[in-house]
């Protein structure tokens, strides 16, 4: 691995880590959307008037949030998604 990736593999382990563990304390997907939203605040928060280790540590809980979204989907949304045909035919 070059070395100037190490920082983004190192990253991608901690956010590995934390869907795991957010997946443990939350094994159903539902309300991703609002987790997500939720998180995001806190992120920008966060930003304006926190230190950068909680910047991260907020940070990495949007990542988490927005792979288990990409992995898992928000089934809460699934009857709004079917009524748009947002999934084709």
């Amino acid at each position: 691995m070059p070395e100037s990736r190490q920082p983004l593999y190192s990253t991608m382990i901690d956010v590995a880590e934390e869907v795991e563990a957010a997946r443990a304390k939350f094994p159903e997907p539902y309300a991703l959307l609002a987790a997500l939203i939720e998180e995001v605040g806190e992120l920008s928060k966060a930003l304006m008037d926190e230190p950068k280790a909680r910047v991260r540590a907020e940070a990495k809980q949007v990542a988490a949030v927005a792979i288990r979204i990409m992995e898992e989907g928000d089934p809460s949304l699934d009857r709004i998604r079917e009524e748009r045909g947002s999934d084709g035919a």
